[in-house]
């Protein structure tokens, strides 16, 4: 079988990228296994971790807006949409998705330092695996989803095909931006730290937990506004919701945007890491 070497001109040649990651499937499915296992292998209830987790942070976030906080729920459910628990769940299950991903993946080259030093290989595979493992979640969660949806009086039309090319789109846009942060956390390793604030910020910045007509009714100035909306992650929290609660493909708004920024997040962020990996046991 003919081996693949590599030296510094095509490690950093960006064109050869999408040939190096089809060759290196074996490898990154090797590493989306073993961050399973390490995550699952030596817990009592394994995979149900995937469930218990989401359901966990929906219930309390539940009863904090719509108990100890009910006239904020009220609000959120004036307009008659779905109940608060299903909103919330289906925001949160991708949200949820983005942040694990970015988090793991931002430090996920520094984890396995060892490997890039020991190693010639593509590089990018490690933090796409990290990337990756958080599909397990979050597949459990969208049935977990769809279950409390029709367990609660919802319906389920042909729209869901529309899941799939919306998280695409997130997707990508998430694997542009860790290939993106790793390489920066390689050279700087505060770059961990400000992710870590960044999704803290973010997660209020997003309506995770409350609807996006809520900030549209809230009086902000168009400024904020129109800032508040340069959140991609904002418009797709959105665009979920009305494929499943409204059953229509989402307004042209939420998903032009996050297109654009998935498009140019994947550009920028392959070709950085590209540059710089050639280079990047020198850090480690």
């Amino acid at each position: 079988m003919q081996s693949l070497i590599y030296d510094s001109r095509r490690e950093r040649d960006f064109l050869r990228l999408p040939r190096d990651l089809v060759r290196a499937r074996e490898l990154l499915w090797a590493l989306v296994w073993k961050d399973l296992r390490v995550r699952y292998r030596y817990a009592v209830m394994g995979f149900l971790w995937a469930v218990i987790e989401p359901l966990a942070f929906t219930l309390i976030l539940t009863f904090v807006f719509a108990f100890v906080l009910a006239d904020r729920a009220a609000m959120a459910r004036a307009d008659a949409g779905p109940p608060y628990a299903v909103m919330l769940l289906c925001g949160l299950i991708f949200w949820q998705h983005f942040s694990v991903a970015l988090a793991t993946a931002t430090t996920s080259v520094v984890v396995n330092g060892n490997l890039v030093k020991k190693v010639r290989f593509t590089r990018e595979v490690i933090p796409i695996a990290a990337c990756c493992m958080p599909l397990v979640q979050l597949g459990v969660g969208f049935l977990m989803l769809l279950a409390a949806h029709l367990a609660l009086g919802g319906r389920i039309g042909l729209s869901l095909v529309y899941f799939p090319f919306l998280f695409g789109i997130q997707f990508v846009m998430t694997l542009g931006l860790v290939l993106f942060l790793s390489c920066g956390h390689v050279h700087y390793r505060d770059v961990g730290n400000l992710v870590s604030v960044f999704l803290l910020f973010g997660f209020y910045a997003t309506p995770v937990f409350y609807p996006l007509e809520l900030v549209r009714s809230a009086g902000l100035p168009s400024w904020l506004h129109s800032a508040y909306m340069m959140n991609p992650m904002a418009c797709l929290l959105t665009a979920y919701r009305q494929v499943l609660f409204e059953q229509r493909f989402p307004d042209t708004v939420l998903v032009a945007w996050p297109l654009v920024c998935a498009v140019i997040a994947a550009l920028i962020g392959a070709w950085v890491f590209r540059r710089f990996s050639a280079t990047m046991a020198d850090y480690l």
